[in-house]
């Protein structure tokens, strides 16, 4: 028996959340690059968002829809599914990337209308969005990846972490209640990742403090979420990958 670590996306229909900005779009085009129909969504910035879905035309997706998306409308995100699912007649592949309502500000300092917030951007969002995407899936088959963030145990980023931490939890209980259809759900956990918006400075110093000095790039981020769409991971649901360079390996006083 052998797999193609590179899963077979041609006309596989996928939502992909945040896809206009940061890591986003290196995931968009990526699924894009192997024939995916895709479901895109932007926050504020619909202008961006085009751009994506032009370069995701170019790179060879069969179809794509984007559409706005912001997770801290609950109302939005409790009745966005069915809107995916009848403009790409159907739903194989969700990918979260969004996240919103981020705090690092240390607990004793923290407005608790702030952790709600981040609470609200970061999980309760997500679980909406996929908890209905799994439901609407193909029995057998579907994948769920969350993008989770070593600040789940980076303790100084208090409303950020835990909500984080959450969400790693809630990998474990999604993938538990739709295992019987045959849907895995995983989720990457990167450190600081690489991207434009990143200073020299934070960048060099995060590669000190990192074992194997490099931090992710967002191109790995994106194929990683291709592998695990791949049947390689058929018989994997309910893990936290980390994607840290063995970050998360050092003590707490180190990082």
């Amino acid at each position: 028996m052998s797999f193609d670590p590179i899963p077979d996306l041609e006309g596989k229909r996928v939502l992909i959340t945040g896809a206009s900005n940061d890591t986003g779009p290196h995931v968009a085009r990526a699924f894009a690059r192997h024939g995916a129909k895709l479901a895109l969504t932007y926050h504020t910035d619909r202008e961006a968002g085009e751009q994506v879905v032009e370069q995701c035309t170019s790179d060879g997706a069969a179809d794509i829809r984007l559409f706005q998306l912001d997770l801290l409308d609950m109302d939005r995100c409790s009745s966005f599914v069915p809107e995916v699912v009848d403009a790409l007649g159907g739903l194989d592949v969700f990918v979260a990337v969004a996240g919103a309502g981020a705090s690092y500000t240390p607990l004793a300092e923290l407005p608790a209308a702030d952790l709600v917030k981040a609470f609200q951007g970061q999980v309760a969002g997500n679980f909406a969005i996929a908890r209905d995407a799994g439901l609407a899936m193909p029995e057998a088959g579907g994948r769920i990846v969350l993008i989770s963030a070593t600040s789940c145990y980076k303790y100084s980023h208090a409303g950020y972490g835990f909500a984080k931490a959450t969400l790693n939890e809630l990998t474990r209980f999604l993938a538990l209640e739709l295992a019987d259809r045959g849907v895995t759900v995983n989720t990457l956990v990167p450190q600081l990742i690489d991207l434009e918006s990143i200073s020299a400075e934070m960048r060099d110093r995060r590669r000190e403090f990192t074992p194997l000095g490099n931090i992710p790039h967002p191109a790995q981020i994106a194929q990683m979420c291709l592998v695990l769409c791949s049947p390689l991971f058929d018989i994997v649901t309910g893990e936290l990958i980390y994607m840290d360079g063995g970050y998360r390996l050092r003590p707490l006083e180190d990082r």
